[in-house]
C-alpha cells in the first residue's frame, strides 16, 4: 500500500509494538458508520447503534434482581438456580454482581485478576447497572454507585468474553461515555471498542466535542488500532447532544 508517498508493504503494515499490556497496531482497517453530517444523537447509545457489527443490542439485555445476600455478602443476580442436587439446564447461565467482581455460572472472575484499561479503577457498580448476555459473552456496565456530577458521564464496562468456557477472561474497559453497546467483533479481528477523550475547542480551551480512538483486545492484552472517531456537541453544555465530523 502507498503511505505519505512511501511504499508500506504488508509486513510493516502489521507490525505491533508492545508497551505493557498495549499493544500499538500500526494499520488497521475497520469499518465505520456512514452517518449524515445533520443528524443529532441524543445520547451515546444512539450513537453506537450505528457501529457495524456489535456484539451486545438491547435484545441481549437482562434484567437484575434487587440486592440480596448470602453470607453476609450483597449482590445482584440474573438467571435462575437449579434445584439442590439438580443439574443446571443445558444452555441456562447466572450471572452475579458482588461488589467489583464478576460471577458466572458459579465461577468468580474477581477485579484483581482481570486485564485493566490504563487509567481506570475498580469499582461496583450502582443501581443503574445493566447486564447484557449473548450467546458466547457477557457484560456489565453501570456508573458508581459514589459518583455524582460529571463523574457520572463514566460508564464502567466489564466484558467476560467465552463467558460460558474455562477460557473465560474479563475485561475492565475505558468508562468515560462507556457502553457494552459499543463494542463490536468482526470475523478474525477479535473484539474492538473505542475509547473516549474531550476534544477542547481552539477559541476557548473548553471542551467541544469527543474524539473516540479505536482500541481491540488481542492476545490478553490492548491493541491501538487506526480506527477514530469524533462527535461535536450541539449544544455546548450538554455532552449528550451531538453530530459527528471527519476525525
Amino acid at each position: 500500500m502507498q503511505r505519505g508517498g512511501k511504499r508500506v508493504d504488508a509486513t510493516s503494515a502489521a507490525r505491533i509494538t508492545r508497551v505493557g499490556r498495549i499493544l500499538v497496531l500500526s494499520a488497521c482497517a475497520v469499518a465505520l458508520p456512514v452517518v449524515a453530517d445533520d443528524t443529532v444523537f441524543e445520547g451515546y447509545d444512539a450513537f453506537y447503534a450505528t457501529l457495524p457489527d456489535r456484539l451486545f443490542t438491547t435484545a441481549d439485555e437482562r434484567t437484575l434482581d434487587d440486592v440480596q445476600s448470602i453470607g453476609g455478602q450483597a449482590f445482584r443476580a440474573w438467571g435462575g438456580l437449579p434445584a439442590h442436587g439438580a443439574r443446571p439446564t443445558p444452555g441456562a447461565h447466572r450471572v452475579e454482581v458482588p461488589g467489583p467482581d464478576i460471577r458466572i455460572d458459579g465461577r468468580t472472575l474477581p477485579v484483581a485478576r482481570a486485564a485493566v484499561f490504563p487509567g481506570e479503577d475498580a469499582t461496583e457498580v450502582g443501581a443503574d447497572a445493566r447486564l447484557f448476555v449473548g450467546a458466547r459473552d457477557v457484560c456489565l456496565q453501570g456508573v458508581a454507585p459514589t459518583s455524582s456530577g460529571t463523574a457520572q458521564r463514566h460508564v464502567h464496562v466489564r466484558l467476560v468474553i467465552d463467558a460460558f468456557t474455562s477460557r473465560a477472561r474479563r475485561y475492565d474497559l475505558p468508562s468515560l461515555f462507556g457502553s457494552c453497546l459499543q463494542l463490536t467483533r468482526s470475523g478474525r479481528s477479535g473484539v474492538r471498542f473505542f475509547a473516549a477523550r474531550y476534544r477542547a475547542s481552539e477559541e476557548t480551551s473548553q471542551p467541544d466535542g469527543v474524539v473516540f480512538d479505536g482500541w481491540q483486545l488481542r492476545g490478553g492484552a490492548f491493541a491501538r488500532t487506526t480506527a477514530s472517531m469524533r462527535v461535536v456537541f450541539a449544544e455546548p453544555d450538554n455532552v449528550y447532544r451531538f453530530r459527528r465530523v471527519p476525525p
